[in-house]
């Protein structure tokens, strides 16, 4: 497993070479715990900029989770026993709201990207830099953080 360092070294970097916040999350999350794939971050993209651009959940959280998914996520149907198959998602949906006090891109923009004139902001505000590169940093951070905690 990387360090948390250096996953969110290689969050910033995916960022910076302009993936959406969905792929750069699940690439530096699944590369920290060793996995490749040819399907990431292919899986990411359709969640990048909130689901589409919709501006619903925010693409890092669900990018985060795809991470998590990873190592957390089940293979066959079983009994459940103590936890919820999700817990790892809800973990990290509290966490990261907890932090920035709501999970959907308008409210953590305070713009809906959805909308065209409000999409011409983002970018002429350049709030990829100025605000979702933290929310990538954050969400990647958490979901590092439950990886490593004894569960």
């Amino acid at each position: 497993m990387l360090s948390k360092e250096e996953t969110l070294n290689l969050a910033q970097t995916y960022a910076d070479e302009h993936f959406l916040c969905s792929e750069s999350c699940l690439l530096a999350l699944a590369k920290a715990q060793g996995v490749e794939s040819s399907l990431i971050p292919r899986i990411a993209t359709g969640f990048g900029a909130g689901i589409g651009r919709s501006g619903e959940t925010c693409g890092a959280v669900t990018g985060a989770v795809l991470g998590l998914g990873i190592k957390y996520g089940r293979d066959k149907v079983e009994p459940i026993k103590d936890r919820r198959p999700y817990w790892y998602a809800t973990e990290l949906l509290e966490r990261f709201k907890r932090e920035h006090g709501e999970l959907t891109c308008p409210a953590l923009l305070e713009l809906d990207i959805a909308k065209p004139v409000d999409y011409e902001e983002y970018n002429r505000r350049n709030l990829w830099v100025h605000k979702c590169t933290k929310y990538i940093l954050t969400a990647t951070g958490i979901a590092w953080d439950i990886l490593n905690e004894e569960k």
